[in-house]
This record gives structure tokens, sequence and C-alpha cells, in this order.
């Protein structure tokens, strides 16, 4: 049998061996293999992530509001779930079609005026551009060409926002031809996501089950607790996270919108809503909405983006301290340098979906490390504890007491070994003492 075992493990070895050899001479099919797959995959993505936000407005709904349906009558009782549903998506409906129409036409006018006004937003740039090349020259007694640097600016901008260099027409034409292409397959797999999440609200129930029949039968049951406690830990990071923050970047976008209108501040509308879908990103959220927001006000006039900036500062501030504190809590329960490390690695491995979880998902990781750390610790007892505390950190005492604690187990050793051995020594003493009566009778 050992054998067996013993040539089992070699045969496996090898099959790895070899497999990785081939993914290294075939890394680049692989690696398309696993992006075709996924691209099959994002509708089903997309509608489990659909799915798991609306779960809590269907929780309301189905405890809340229809929580008393059916107590009386097992007919009505059927009914709480897909009411629950259909309340839940035209609840949801609603209020995307009251922002379509209360901001869409705002900012499509402020769309369309920022288009025809480009040329003179243009003129002021280059104005801009030429007064800081000027004194810089004048300040640091350089010779730098406006021209020049200008072109190389405009041409590494364009690049940089499209990828490609239109003054080819083919590739302007490949480009436009693409960004449709995004455009559709976009729009198709949003349609689908939210069918598809449907399917999964309805059935959550039977696929959880169907999940935890698959993990019992799979997983060793010394595994199980651990595996649910990270489930439980990750429902509880990232569910709510994602759900407050969805609500705090709405609260904030609207908030900007309206401070912006009583100051009386151009494109309220458009650059409320950049605020707000950019405030999803943990940290850098305000950086990337707010810098350009403040480059368009500051073409049109400086004094403009110096209000604004002073408005986004202040909201941004209640933000930290007031609205998001109440709405999210202390979900996810990071320092702000693991915030930053957070979204850095997040945004880095895995683009835009990477800059809004990595936060959630190290608060998970982070969670669980303290919380074998803290197990750790207090398995140590006493001596964890005071070396801990680096004020009052003694290492002559904590090896002193170290070295007691073990003379006491050696001892403890001891002793139990000399009863055992007195208690076999005593029962031969007795059978002997027996014998030697029944030989004098």
């Amino acid at each position: 049998m050992k054998k067996m075992l013993n040539m089992r493990n070699v045969l496996i070895a090898i099959t790895f061996a070899v497999f990785l050899l081939f993914l290294k001479d075939n890394v680049d099919g692989f690696w398309s293999m696993i992006t075709s797959f996924l691209s099959i995959l994002t509708p089903f993505l997309i509608g489990f992530l659909f799915a798991y936000i609306l779960n809590f407005p269907y929780k309301f709904f189905y405890n809340k509001v229809f929580g008393k349906l059916g107590k009386k009558t097992k007919v009505l009782s059927k009914l709480k779930k897909p009411l629950s549903i259909v309340s839940t998506y035209t609840f949801v409906f609603a209020v995307m079609i009251a922002l379509i129409l209360i901001v869409v036409p705002q900012i499509s006018i402020n769309i369309t005026n920022l288009i025809k006004n480009i040329p003179t937003y243009s003129v002021n740039a280059a104005n801009y551009f030429n007064d800081a090349v000027n004194w810089i020259n004048k300040t640091f007694y350089l010779e730098l060409d406006i021209t020049e640097m200008f072109d190389s600016l405009s041409t590494f901008l364009l690049q940089t926002f499209t990828g490609n260099n239109f003054s080819d027409p083919a590739t302007g034409a490949k480009t436009i031809l693409n960004m449709f292409s995004s455009t559709t397959t976009g729009v198709y797999n949003f349609l689908m996501a939210i069918v598809i999440s449907i399917y999964f609200l309805s059935a959550k129930e039977q696929l959880c089950r169907e999940l935890k029949r698959l993990a019992v039968a799979l997983i060793p049951i010394k595994f199980l607790p651990k595996v649910y406690e990270v489930v439980d830990i990750t429902d509880t990071k990232c569910g709510r996270f994602l759900v407050g923050d969805i609500i705090d970047a709405a609260l904030i976008g609207f908030l900007v919108f309206v401070t912006m209108s009583i100051f009386n501040l151009p494109y309220a509308a458009l650059i409320g809503v950049i605020i707000g879908v950019t405030n999803i990103v943990p940290f850098f959220g305000p950086f990337i909405g707010g810098i350009p927001s403040a480059f368009i006000l500051f073409l049109i006039n400086p004094g403009d983006m110096i209000v604004f900036v002073v408005i986004l500062v202040v909201i941004q501030q209640l933000d930290g301290n007031l609205f998001k504190p109440k709405i999210i809590g202390n979900q996810v329960g990071l320092s702000s340098f693991w915030v930053l490390f957070s979204v850095i690695v997040g945004g880095a491995l895995f683009g835009i979906i990477g800059f809004i979880l990595g936060t959630p998902i190290y608060a998970v990781i982070y969670t669980l490390i303290r919380k074998k750390v803290k197990n750790s610790i207090d398995k140590k007892g006493k001596i964890a504890q005071e070396a801990l505390d680096f004020e009052v950190l003694n290492y002559a005492k904590i090896a002193e007491e170290q070295k007691k604690i073990r003379e006491e187990k050696e001892s403890q050793q001891r002793e139990m070994l000399k009863k055992l051995i007195g208690f076999g020594k005593s029962d031969d003493d007795g059978e002997n003492e027996e014998n030697d009566e029944l030989s004098d009778e």
C-alpha cells in the first residue's frame, strides 16, 4: 500500500511538473483562454453582483413589508417571494428612471455646452500654458520651445486617452469600431446581467443549499467551521461595504450638485455625477473625479475653480467624519494606510474592479489574520502580553519565567512517571504477599 501511495505521489509530481513546463511555454495562449472564458461568464458575474447588492432591499421587502403575509393562510405565503422580488426591482427601476428624468437632461445640456465651448477652452488652455512656460523661462533662465512642448503634450494626451494615433485614418477608424463594439458588448452584458440577477435572487436559497452540500461533500469536516467563518466575514465586510459605499457616493454626488447650483457654478449636474461615480473608489475617488472637474472650471474661470475646490474639500471632510461612519460604520476596520495599500494593489492587479473591491477583500484577509494572531497571543499567556508592552519589557524576566515554566512542567512529568512506576511496584508486592500467605496456609 505504501509503495502504491509513493508511486501515486511521484506520478502526481511528474504530472504537475509537466503541466508547469507546458504553461511556461504557452502562457500567452493559456491566459487568452482564461480571459475568453471570463468574458463568457461576464454577464453571470455582473448578474451575481447585482443580485448580491439587491438582496439587501429584497430582505427589507420580504421581512418588513410582506413579513406578516401568509401567517394565516399558506396560499398567501407563497406570494411573499415573488412580491418581494417585483417590489425590489420596481423600486430600483423607479429610482433609476427618476434620476434619468431629472439628471440626464441637465447632463446632456452640460455636455452640449462643453463640446460647443471646447475651442474657447482650448484657447484659454493654450494661453495659460504659454504664460506658464514664459514664467519658467524668465525665472529659471531657460529656453523652452512653447510650440514643441504644446504639440508633444497634445499628442501625449491623445494617445493616453485613446491608445492610438488618430493621424492615421485607418487606425482612427479601427479605434472607433472597437469603441462601438465594446459599447454594444457592454449593453448586452448589462441587460443579460439584469435578467440573470432575477434568477439568482429568486433561487438564492436553493443555490446556497447546493453550495453547502457541495462544500460538505468535498471539504473535510474539520475545515468546515473555518470555511463558514470566512464566508460569514466576507459577507459582512464586502456586502455591507458595497451597499453603504454606493449610498454614500450617491449622497456626495447629490450634495456637490446642490452646492454648486447654489453658488451658480457651471456644469453642476455633470460634475456632480462625476464626483458621485468616482467616490465609489476608496481614497483615490475624490482625486479621480475632482482634478478633471477642477481643470474644466479653471478653463472657464479660475475663481470658479477655487470655489469648487473649497466645496469639495468641505464635503469630503463631512463625508469622512460624519456621513461614511454613519452609513457604512466600522465594517472595514482598516487604517488609512491599509486602505491606501489595498486600493493600490487591487487596482494594479485587477483594474477598476480591484479599485472598488480591493478594500473590502483586504479587510476580510486582515480580519482573519488579526484573529489568528490574537488567538496565538492568548495561547502564550502572560508572557506574550508582557512582551507586547514595550515600555515595561524585561527580557531577563521573561526568560526567567519561561525557565520556571519549563522546570515546573518537567517536575510534573517526573512526578507522574514516579507515580506510574510506584503503582506498578505496589501491585507486584501485593501479589507476592498474597502468594506467601497462600503458601503458609
